[in-house]
């Protein structure tokens, strides 16, 4: 599953230059791990991912200025796919195959008769 992690709110600031790109494109991050790092007039803040996956794609580069609410990276959620397969694999095994099916409605018209 894919996800933006987006600048979180940063204050009154509006317009913060992006002064150090902390993430690679394929690059597997976790929680807390520091994204990119943004400079207003009165201090330097990293900001963390509040996701864990891979670094999909980069919407940013250093210089440009973003503000609350603004794209930094998009990732592939790992936890999501994999719920998916185990939610298929159970899904697998509740199945009942056609031919039980077909047995099962057979032996019930004979029980009937």
């Amino acid at each position: 599953m894919k996800k933006d992690l987006l600048v979180p709110d940063i204050g009154d600031f509006e317009n913060v230059e992006i002064i150090e790109l902390l993430v690679k494109k394929g690059q597997k991050i976790t929680i807390n791990d520091p994204i990119v790092t943004l400079e207003s007039d009165k201090s330097s803040v990293e900001v963390p991912s509040t996701e864990e996956g891979i670094v999909e794609n980069i919407s940013i580069k250093i210089g440009d200025k973003v503000s609350k609410g603004d794209k930094l990276i998009s990732i592939s959620v790992e936890s999501g796919s994999e719920k998916i397969e185990e939610t298929k694999e159970v899904k697998k095994e509740t199945e009942i195959p056609k031919d039980t099916e077909k047995i099962i409605s057979d032996a019930e018209k004979v029980k009937k008769n």
